[in-house]
């Protein structure tokens, strides 16, 4: 979604809630000795459109997540205009759903905006109607989000999937939708895609398919104030634009094999050997690496891994986690003589330190990794997960279907 300046194109009557007085055009007649000459009318003719707005005129219980909407009848909508106390005009722009405007940021609190809209009768007369609104002041019980978007300019893997969280609340099913609305992602070139609520904390957005290569994203999380019910409300906006790799990679792991595959635009370019997690359980706990299609979520050229689970501690190089449990890929020099034979890591896939160091240098975040055969599904939401599910399941997770 994006956002320009706040003057806005010919648009039809809009649904919305409200009122505000419609305004006709100012009389303008003249006067002899305090009467009205010719014996003409004393008024000019005014416009028959009618416009209401809402927050209405007056109304002191705006959020700064505030959009605003207005209703035209009797003619056809011309302009709509915002301003705050100074006079400064607040950019936005259209809700993609058509049926508001949206602010570019969140309002401020305490602060006072004027909304303006015009609209023009069958015979062209102008009507003009303004509210004016006050926002809340800023409530003190506010929801942070953990926020695992691509960083700004990045260039990223074509499974880039968008993920957030927000942090120790569960948003009700009846304010979902809601929320939803206020996460715009749009796609250049255009491309089919929908947000998916794992819970009432995590939410996950993807494309139908992978992205297509070079498509540039920009994705906007209008939280800022948003009420997320309970009294509570969003902390703040995110935002950021990104670009998938012109070149698409995957990467496919088979338990029954021992092998990974690595594609570049469709064509192998690399089979590596593998071992996966354990057959069998390891101090009472199930190691076995998951199955399903997750992705690149870090790359680390070396790291120290530590698991409480299962009591270790151990220098890697060339490590790639792929859930956020602890499933990685990365080196493994001790077990050179598993590696295309036999499992027998804690979850992870095993490579040797050169295949290591291969595919670290291979990978972008965000990029795919197909892992089968292990007998056990990726849990959702254990990593990004989204591309595990089939995009009818997928999409049947978003409050707006």
């Amino acid at each position: 979604m994006s956002f320009g300046r706040s003057s806005l194109t010919r648009r039809g009557a809009l649904a919305a809630a409200g009122s505000a007085a419609a305004l006709g055009l100012a009389a303008a007649c003249t006067k002899e000795n305090g009467t009205i000459s010719d014996g003409g009318s004393s008024e000019e003719p005014q416009s028959a459109a009618k416009v209401t707005i809402t927050p209405a005129d007056g109304s002191a219980d705006a959020t700064a997540a505030t959009e605003i909407a207005w209703t035209v009848e009797d003619g056809e909508f011309q302009e709509f205009a915002l301003t705050d106390a100074s006079g400064n005009a607040v950019d936005g722009a259209m809700h993609p759903d058509g049926t508001t405007w949206v602010p570019a940021s969140p309002l401020e609190w305490e602060g006072v905006y004027t909304a303006t809209v015009k609209a023009a009768d069958a015979a062209g007369l102008v009507a003009e109607a303004t509210s004016t609104f006050t926002v809340i002041a800023s409530p003190g019980d506010r929801v942070s989000i953990e926020n695992y978007l691509p960083g700004q300019d990045s260039t990223v893997g074509q499974g880039a999937i968008l993920a957030f969280r927000f942090s120790d609340y569960e948003v009700a099913e009846d304010m979902r939708a809601s929320v939803e609305r206020r996460l715009f992602v749009t796609s250049e070139p255009a491309q089919e895609g929908s947000w998916h609520w794992i819970t009432g904390r995590a939410l996950e957005y993807r494309p139908k398919e992978y992205w297509q290569p070079g498509t540039q994203v920009t994705v906007r999380l209008g939280l800022g104030g948003l009420a997320l019910g309970d009294g509570k409300y969003g902390e703040f906006d995110q935002e950021t634009s990104f670009t998938t790799d012109s070149e698409a990679r995957l990467l496919e792991a088979d338990n029954n094999t021992k092998q990974m595959r690595a594609y570049l635009d469709g064509a192998i370019v690399q089979t590596i050997p593998i071992s996966l997690g354990s057959d069998e359980p390891i101090d009472g706990n199930d190691a076995r690496s998951f199955s399903g299609t997750m992705t690149i979520m870090s790359r680390e050229e070396s790291s120290t891994f530590v698991s409480d689970l299962y009591d270790y501690e151990t220098d890697v190089k060339w490590a790639m986690r792929l859930t956020f449990s602890g499933q990685f890929i990365h080196g493994a020099p001790w077990a050179a003589d598993r590696l295309g034979r036999s499992n027998g890591s804690h979850g992870c896939i095993n490579v040797s330190d050169e295949m290591g160091e291969w595919i670290y240098n291979f990978v972008r975040w965000g990029d795919p990794v197909v892992v089968t055969n292990t007998g056990i599904d990726v849990p959702q939401g254990d990593g990004f997960t989204g591309w595990s599910l089939d995009w009818d399941t997928f999409k049947a997770g978003s409050y707006l279907e």
